[in-house]
């Protein structure tokens, strides 16, 4: 069980939020993925997508999804 907030803005931001090239986790917040436009990583809707599909890897890694 888990709750997930995610914010949506009609804007790119103008900021980026500072991740881990690697985990994508942000640098200093263990567990916490900034992604898509609103964390300054992507400019549209197929780049949020891809860096979404991107951050949900990085998570079910995080996770151990699929972890024998």
């Amino acid at each position: 069980e888990a709750v997930m907030i995610g914010v949506e803005t009609r804007t790119s931001a103008p900021v980026r939020i500072l991740r881990d090239n690697e985990t994508l986790q942000h640098v200093t917040v263990n567990g916490l993925f900034p992604c898509g436009e609103g964390a300054g990583y992507a400019g549209g809707i197929v780049s949020a997508g891809i860096d979404g599909e991107r951050c949900a890897e990085a998570v079910a890694a995080y996770l151990g999804a699929g972890a024998d």
